[in-house]
């Protein structure tokens, strides 16, 4: 009975951690380029890059790869104006930026990187556009992505933009 209570308990912790990394792994359906890929593909096309800010822990950042990737408004979205990147936070996989060898974790502390997900623009030449935190549903990030890419920011409100493109936000 003792070698029973003790079981059960690891049981639920190891099948809870297996399920863990089984939702890591979802299949957005984005084809994930290496950072200095993506800025030399930027630099090429005239494409901005779009980096998701991650960690393997993070509810919301499953989420956004489950129910916000997949959806046809922002792969559409994403292909016309943007090269994806993927970084860990708290990976020390070696990444390259802006021509620098960073380890994922030192460029998400140069980046700021301290709530998750958050998605950072960069323009084709590596240069920080702006930086979106939190969870964004398809019919949000989508527009957003759109925004940008058409170089709006800065120069006209968000909701302005939306606005003028007949999109309401529920």
């Amino acid at each position: 009975m003792k070698n029973l209570r003790l079981a059960l308990p690891l049981l639920i912790l190891f099948f809870s951690a297996s399920a863990l990394a089984q939702e890591t792994t979802i299949n957005s359906g984005v084809e994930w380029q290496s950072l200095e890929e993506a800025q030399k593909k930027a630099k090429e096309t005239g494409k901005k890059v779009l980096i998701f800010g991650y960690a393997d822990w993070c509810t919301y950042c499953r989420k956004m790869r489950k129910e916000t990737y997949p959806t046809e408004k922002v792969k559409e979205s994403l292909d016309e104006g943007f090269i994806p990147v993927q970084i860990n936070a708290e990976s020390e996989e070696e990444v390259v930026f802006n021509g620098k060898k960073y380890k994922s974790y030192e460029l998400a502390r140069y980046l700021r990187l301290s709530s998750f997900p958050t998605h950072y623009f960069l323009d084709s030449e590596g240069k920080i556009i702006g930086a979106q935190p939190g969870f964004l549903p398809a019919d949000v990030f989508s527009p957003l992505m759109d925004y940008v890419s058409e170089d709006k920011f800065g120069k006209v409100p968000f909701l302005e933009y939306l606005e003028g493109k007949g999109i309401v936000i529920e």
